[in-house]
Order: C-alpha cells, then structure tokens, then sequence
C-alpha cells in the first residue's frame, strides 16, 4: 500500500484555504509536526535502491548511538521523498529517506553532537 503526499505552501495555512479535491481518492489531511532524521542522495531511485539507503541510515544511527533504530525497524518505518520531476537529471536529483525520532532519541543525538539547544 503506497501513499503519495505533498506539502503545500505556507499561504494555504488553513484546511478552508486548500482546494478541495476533484478526485474521490485524494483526501486531504493535517499532519501534525514531526522530527525526523535524513539520508540525502541523487540520482535514480527504486525499492531496492531506497531499502539500501535506509539500511546505511540504520548503521550510522547506531554508531551514533541511537537506541532502537535497527535495520528492521527503519526498513519498516522509513519514508521516501522525492522532490524532482522525472525528466530531472538523475545527478540533480533530490531524494531523501526519512525516520521519525521520538524526543528522547533527538536529545541523544544533541548531547552526542553537543549541539547546543534554545529556548524560546
């Protein structure tokens, strides 16, 4: 089962303003927020293609340390997104695998890096 989504631009803040959809399978939901860490890469993409970049992602979370980000977890969690047309060069491309981190996982992450965090 496959699910395509899009993010809409920030002037269609609201569900009033986005435009109802023509088609019956198409349905418009809000999403809450969500953090989430990325491998970034170029050039073709395919199921086996993204399986093998979300297992290298898999890798490094656990080398840095981050708990419960196995290889079958993050297979069976992973997103793919995808931002070019297709008759956008395989070279500059953009396609990105994505994982949600929970709260906990995020802080592990900034303590290892010592990325100082703000408050607002």
């Amino acid at each position: 089962h496959k699910i395509m989504k899009f993010i809409l631009p920030a002037e269609l803040d609201s569900m009033e303003k986005i435009p109802k959809p023509t088609n019956p399978h198409v349905q418009i939901e809000s999403i809450p927020s969500q953090v989430g860490v990325v491998h970034r890469f170029s050039g073709f993409w395919s199921e086996a293609i993204n399986d093998d970049v979300a297992t290298a992602l898999a890798e490094q979370l656990t080398l840095d340390g981050v708990e419960h980000m196995s290889k079958d977890f993050v297979l069976g969690q992973y997103q793919f997104w995808g931002y070019n047309p297709p008759f956008t060069l395989p070279m500059f491309r953009r396609n990105e695998i994505w994982v949600e981190l929970t709260d906990q996982q995020v802080q592990q992450l900034l303590d290892k890096f010592q990325v100082p965090t703000t408050t607002n």
